[in-house]
């Protein structure tokens, strides 16, 4: 059931998506994932939208992969806006699609809002949720992870004691929040060595874009990265170029550090990605 099940010691490729709000998105998603589908990753996740505003695109997406491509789908599943019992019929409607893991999250504020508020009868925080998930017994979970910590943490140190609950709670494994910084990753797998921690991987390919990206998620921009990028920034061709290499040294710097595996954040489109893992593998790093 879980997706580290049958992998032993091989590292994991997985992709993330999203799901689409017009039909020439959902075009554009549908030919990605065709796409990337021949590069044979082991999982997909689809994000699901703030107060569960995307909850039937996310399984419309989620039964077109399963269905279309045969990869194993994960759902992401957060608290936002939905009591136990709602929560407890998208389990049950999960499972009737044949859907086996879920990305069990607290979720951000819905639109419009600062800061998450528990919904009445629901889940304070992702470790009830996976609590819940636990205890439904259908599903395999992972976290969240935060190698720079979670935005709303006290520290580091905290955020990671939370990470720890979360494993405990049921989760086996976690897919990290992007990051830029292999010494992060090294720090957060030396505070939880037996932990399968994959690395999540937003694919630099603009420099502005991965600004703002980092001032929404709360991540950093590190000065060697910036001091690469932003002499070439209104030049489309050399940031993208810069980026990608950039990327696939970071990949195969995670990977000398012990990842389990890498999740792409493709942002539903299949070039940037398709070149990095093609890269990675024509080297023997993946």
């Amino acid at each position: 059931m879980s997706i580290f099940t049958s992998k032993g010691l091989k590292p994991t490729l997985s992709f993330e998506f999203f799901p689409t709000k017009t039909e020439r998105s959902w075009s554009t998603l549908e030919d990605t994932i065709e796409a990337l589908a021949q590069l044979g990753p082991d999982f997909v996740s689809v994000t699901y939208g703030a107060g569960g505003s995307t909850r039937s695109k996310t399984r419309e997406v989620i039964e077109h992969i399963q269905g279309k491509t045969g990869i194993t789908a994960m759902a992401h599943l957060t608290c936002v806006n939905a009591t136990r019992a709602e929560l407890t019929a998208l389990l049950d409607e999960y499972a009737a699609a044949g859907i086996e893991n879920l990305l069990a999250l607290r979720g951000d504020p819905p639109k419009g809002e600062t800061r998450f508020t528990p919904t009445d009868g629901g889940c304070a925080y992702a470790k009830d949720l996976l609590e819940l998930i636990h205890n439904d017994g259908r599903f395999a979970s992972l976290c969240a992870a935060f190698p720079e910590k979670h935005p709303d943490a006290l520290s580091r140190e905290a955020d990671w004691t939370n990470l720890e609950n979360k494993l405990t709670a049921g989760a086996s494994g976690a897919i990290t929040q992007c990051f830029f910084s292999v010494a992060d990753y090294r720090a957060l797998r030396a505070r939880l060595p037996q932990a399968r921690i994959i690395p999540g991987i937003l694919p630099v390919t603009d420099f502005h874009a991965l600004v703002r990206f980092c001032e929404r998620c709360g991540a950093c921009v590190p000065p060697a990265l910036r001091a690469l990028l932003e002499p070439l920034a209104n030049n489309k061709i050399a940031v993208r170029q810069a980026g990608i290499a950039w990327t696939v040294n970071f990949c195969r710097d995670l990977l000398a550090a012990g990842a389990p595996g890498l999740h792409l954040y493709c942002l539903n489109r299949s070039t940037a990605t398709a070149e990095i893992v093609t890269a990675l593998r024509l080297a023997g790093d993946l």
